[in-house]
């Protein structure tokens, strides 16, 4: 990985917001979820460091820094390197010995017990885009590295017009997405953005790029 083009600039705010979301992650547990396994970003990051895995982490974990401002979210979600998958499982597995595990083709689910619910996920970079994620993100201290903002509006967009998705999950992706490209409109880059769209689909470059637009300017679109 090469994390050198936006290494200063973004540093402090994800690691404030890595901590908000995992403030408001157990929270929301507590009142809604007291009996499920209390699993923290942070801790899945230590476990992993710990085994020496390369990953990025992800999900809404991941971006926080990029939105206006964190929120909470039920899972962890890493992308880890093919090479590192099967070490990732078996340290995740040492770690969390009461989850259960589904093993799928693009990600290995570690579920909560009591409700079958993802709680940490280990996604595999399968497709151009997530192999791409590797390429420059964004290193947080000296603990993990986030998606660059480009990745992470990407990976956002391919979310939220998948066809495997629900609805409601698709309505979170358009409020991360919306959040991150006015919060950080000025510093896209729109070259990039628009060849990461085109890994996502062909021909959605141009889309992803009137995505932008459309949420700086306050137009809905549809999902």
């Amino acid at each position: 990985m090469n994390p050198g083009v936006r290494l200063a600039s973004g540093t402090a705010r994800h690691k404030v917001a890595l901590g908000k979301s995992s403030q408001l992650t157990a929270i929301f547990r507590r009142m809604y979820k007291p009996q499920a396994p209390m699993v923290t970003p942070e801790a899945v990051i230590r476990v992993l460091n710990k085994a020496k895995v390369k990953f990025v982490l992800m999900g809404t974990h991941g971006i926080g820094g990029w939105r206006s401002e964190p929120r909470a979210t039920q899972d962890v979600d890493v992308l880890v390197l093919k090479s590192h998958h099967r070490k990732a499982v078996a340290a995740v597995k040492r770690a969390f010995p009461d989850l259960d595990v589904q093993d799928l083709p693009a990600v290995t689910r570690f579920l909560d017990p009591a409700d079958g619910k993802p709680v940490i996920d280990l996604m595999r970079p399968q497709d151009e885009l997530y192999q791409e994620v590797f390429k420059n993100p964004v290193r947080v201290g000296r603990t993990h590295f986030v998606p660059n903002l480009e990745a992470a509006l990407a990976c956002k967009y391919a979310a939220m017009i998948s066809p495997n998705r629900t609805t409601d999950k698709k309505l979170l992706d358009a409020a991360d997405f919306v959040s991150m490209a006015t919060t950080n409109y000025d510093e896209i880059d729109r070259e990039l953005l628009f060849s990461l769209g085109e890994m996502v689909k062909n021909g959605d470059g141009g889309k992803i790029l009137k995505r932008i637009e459309d949420a700086q300017a306050g137009r809905s679109f549809q999902i």
